[in-house]
């Protein structure tokens, strides 16, 4: 220890050294904060009070806040208890005493009567001039050395020498130094300290007569300084004088006046404390609201720990009234009782907050517990149903595979609903008491940790299975979208080469015509051959997402369908081009021939000059690309969307965390109103982000749907977004009326209880017989007219009054007793004041 102003406060050294001096292990909180401070210190005042040893006006929030007096005062007690005291139990036993300075002075007084020029009166001035301690020393062990000697010293060498000799010969360390002693007025604690050494080891001869002696001590002292300083002839002898009595009445006297006035401003406080106990409510089953009752208690038990010092005050100062003689009989039996009742007052509090913390407590982790076990129960179910699903193929169609992204959504909605409570569990409140012990915090803790791991991998797990779903889906329905436009394209086609005549031309137009035809055809097919080597790329991305040899198969059954489809049209197309070859060259039309001719070499030259062109100039991007292309925008698409939700959705959990489900009487609802306003600027920083991502959304539809795209997907994605953004908004529009109404109900009851106190007042004084006993009539008439006066003064309010709870009852939701109360008051009201008219009429004609 450094500092002990400063390395004491947490508590946890005053608990070690607890632990030494008792022998009994002692918990030690584990945090860092002040309330965890706190909890040490009353641990620690708490222990020194099952031991019995006195702590007169010291508080925990004293020794926390460091305060220096105090922390001393502390520590002295302990130092009295387990050394001072200790050391004088056998004779405190003997003489059935337990005040140990009484005793201390009446063994100096005893020790030292035989030498003249001391007198001791006390434990701090009649030690100043060191012979006091040499006689002490000398008393016992006259051998050690020369008493005339030391009279003839000065102040500060008889104080040095009777340390020394302390030390040498009685084996006492110098715990004090005589500049410390040689002062106007020296520290009684550590004087009495030194003095509890020498009295270990010097004999101890004690009598019930000597510690009467000292019990009449300070009467007798009083009258002797006063007469001292009357008669003192010396400027110095006079200052030594006032400073000894100044110091004696000090410890001693006490003022009556000053001891009622802080005996009736600790009683005022006491029962507005009772009755903020009696006020809070009947712990809930609700973990929210147990939290709440939970930190409203915590507090109220920190300002019964700030006051704790001045009923200590109130009591000491009675107790040294009592111990001064100077009041009456009555007076001294009055303020027994007074000290009887505020002590047994102050205990039935402190012991009834305690249990209702513990109960507090109990109630609170229990809920917490089944919250942890809920989680972990719901946990358990979910990992099953992932393994389930990591055990299974992927569906063989995309039929079925929506089905099965279905139940992929469910499961992220659960997650969805589920992310309440985890967010409750990270305000978890964790406290360690002696029951418990800190072991019990660390397996809660890794709990905690635990279950957090294994939240985290359900949602991510769910996460990445969703962006892995959406890609098939999306790739998937692009190939069978594909295969469908290659299918209606080779019907077409092989409809149309059915159509084309091979033989039994007219003349010379016809026969061009149908050459044109094929060569057209041929023309075609050559373009739509890059769509089908897309399709097989498509085939084959799919299949190494899939890993399902039955929907491959199947994927490859269709492809392969397609190709022969495509091999048989090619295959017809040569065969028909060869029949009208054939049918030309045995007709013998040879300006046919040369025309055909003709159309072959400018085919075959366009044909030239395209493959140069080609090989010229890059090849144009493929449309898998562009698909691709179209594929990555909307995955980047799908990836916002879901971040924008997912944010929404912590939105929606944070306001039902905030969601009042039953009205009270009085709510505090200003934090309440902290936490939407925060709600709300957030809401508007992402209204930005929603707008930009709905612009690109439509955008985006709007490309695929002139590509001939399916926008189906993105626009239920876009309507879903835009669906949970405004049920938000209402959600938090529902709240916030809610929490405003709350509001309205506190006022509505603060106003209410004020005007029930006034009409309790008229009713007390009704009640007060002290109030009508020996007032003439006409008095009491003024009096009681001046009651019901004031009474009726209060409509207006009551008709104010009125209107709000209508107000307030006119609301859907309306709790009974905002209507219950108000007629209470109006019952209320009403009584009183016919309790005052009647007495009015009584005392009118003269009749009490």
């Amino acid at each position: 220890i450094k500092d002990i102003f400063t390395d004491l406060r947490d508590g946890r050294k005053l608990l070690d050294l607890l632990e030494g001096l008792t022998g009994n292990p002692l918990l030690k909180e584990r945090g860092t904060t002040r309330v965890h401070a706190l909890n040490n210190v009353n641990k620690v005042l708490q222990v020194l009070h099952q031991k019995n040893v006195d702590l007169v006006n010291i508080g925990g929030t004293d020794i926390v806040d460091g305060n220096h007096k105090l922390t001393l005062g502390l520590l002295w007690s302990i130092i009295l208890h387990w050394q001072v005291k200790d050391v004088m139990k056998d004779i405190m036993s003997e003489l059935q005493q337990t005040n140990s300075e009484k005793i201390l002075l009446s063994w100096v007084r005893q020790s030292t009567k035989s030498y003249n020029e001391v007198n001791v009166l006390n434990f701090t001035t009649s030690w100043t001039n060191g012979l006091a301690f040499n006689a002490l020393i000398h008393k016992h062990r006259p051998e050690l050395f020369s008493w005339d000697k030391v009279t003839k010293m000065a102040p500060h060498k008889r104080l040095e020498h009777a340390f020394n000799i302390a030390k040498n010969y009685l084996g006492i360390e110098k715990l004090l130094d005589p500049e410390d002693v040689a002062v106007q007025l020296p520290d009684k604690k550590s004087i009495i300290m030194y003095l509890t050494s020498l009295f270990e080891v010097l004999p101890q001869q004690v009598t019930l007569e000597d510690i009467q002696e000292v019990e009449t001590l300070p009467r007798k002292y009083k009258k002797e300084c006063e007469e001292d300083i009357q008669y003192a002839t010396s400027e110095d002898n006079c200052a030594v004088l006032k400073a000894e009595a100044s110091s004696t009445l000090t410890e001693v006297d006490m003022d009556l006046d000053s001891y009622q006035i802080a005996l009736e401003e600790v009683l005022t406080w006491l029962l507005s404390a009772e009755d903020a106990f009696q006020e809070q409510e009947v712990i809930s089953d609700d973990v929210e609201e147990v939290k709440e009752q939970f930190t409203t208690h915590e507090a109220f038990m920190m300002e019964l720990t700030a006051h704790q010092s001045s009923v200590g005050s109130v009591l000491q100062a009675g107790s040294q009234l009592i111990a001064q003689g100077n009041i009456s009989v009555e007076e001294e039996n009055e303020i027994q009782e007074q000290m009887s009742l505020l002590n047994s007052r102050w205990e039935s509090l402190r012991v009834e907050s305690m249990d209702r913390q513990s109960y507090l407590h109990d109630a609170l982790m229990e809920l917490q517990k089944n919250q942890l076990q809920e989680l972990s129960d719901w946990l358990t179910v979910t990992e099953e149903n992932i393994q389930k699903l990591e055990s299974q193929c992927l569906v063989e169609d995309l039929e079925t595979f929506q089905q099965q992204m279905d139940e992929h959504q469910e499961l992220q909605k659960g997650i969805e609903a589920e992310q309440v409570k985890v967010n409750s569990l990270t305000h978890m409140v964790v406290i360690v008491d002696e029951n418990s012990g800190e072991s019990a915090t660390v397996l809660l803790e890794d709990q905690l940790q635990r279950l957090g791991e294994r939240w985290t991998a359900v949602c991510h797990w769910t996460e990445e299975q969703w962006l892995k779903l959406q890609e098939i889906n999306t790739l998937w329905q692009e190939l069978l979208e594909e295969q469908c436009m290659l299918k209606a394209w080779l019907v077409e086609k092989e409809e149309a080469l059915s159509r084309i005549q091979t033989c039994n031309f007219k003349d010379q137009t016809e026969l061009g015509a149908n050459v044109r035809k094929l060569s057209s055809l041929k023309e075609d097919m050559g373009k739509k051959r890059q769509m089908l080597e897309q399709l097989n790329e498509m085939a084959q991305d799919l299949a190494q997402l899939l890993n399902n040899k039955k929907a491959l198969k199947k994927i490859d059954s269709n492809l392969e369908e397609l190709t022969q489809r495509w091999d048989n049209l090619v295959q017809k197309l040569e065969d028909y081009s060869n029949q009208v070859t054939e049918a030309i060259v045995k007709v013998g039309m040879p300006q046919i021939s040369e025309n055909v001719l003709t159309e072959t070499i400018l085919v075959k030259k366009q044909k030239t000059a395209q493959d140069i062109q080609m090989e010229q100039s890059p090849p144009p991007l493929p449309r898998r690309r562009q698909i691709g292309l179209d594929t990555e925008m909307r995955k980047k698409l799908d990836v916002e969307i879901a971040e924008l939700l997912n944010g929404i959705l912590k939105s929606k959990a944070a306001i039902q965390a905030i969601e009042i489900k039953e009205f009270k009487k009085m709510r505090e609802t200003s934090g309440m109103k902290e936490k939407l306003k925060a709600i709300k600027k957030e809401r508007v920083e992402k209204e930005k982000t929603l707008n930009e991502l709905k612009q690109t959304g439509e955008n985006l539809l709007d490309q695929m749907g002139k590509e001939g795209l399916p926008t189906e997907e993105i626009g239920n994605a876009l309507k879903r977004l835009l669906a949970e953004w405004k049920g938000a908004a209402c959600y938090l529009e529902e709240v916030a009326r809610k929490v405003q109404y709350q509001h309205e109900i506190n006022i509505y009851f603060s106003e209410l209880g004020k005007l029930d106190k006034s009409v309790s007042e008229k009713e007390a004084w009704l009640q007060d017989n002290s109030a009508v006993e020996d007032q003439p009539l006409a008095v009491l008439q003024e009096l009681c007219q001046g009651e019901l006066t004031n009474l009726l003064s209060l409509t207006p309010q009551m008709e104010h009054l009125k209107i709000k709870c209508k107000e307030l009852t006119s609301h859907p939701a309306a709790p009974d007793f905002v209507e219950d109360s108000f007629c209470s008051l109006n019952s209320h009201f009403s009584s009183a004041q016919q309790e005052l008219e009647l007495f009015l009429q009584k005392l009118k004609r003269g009749v009490l």
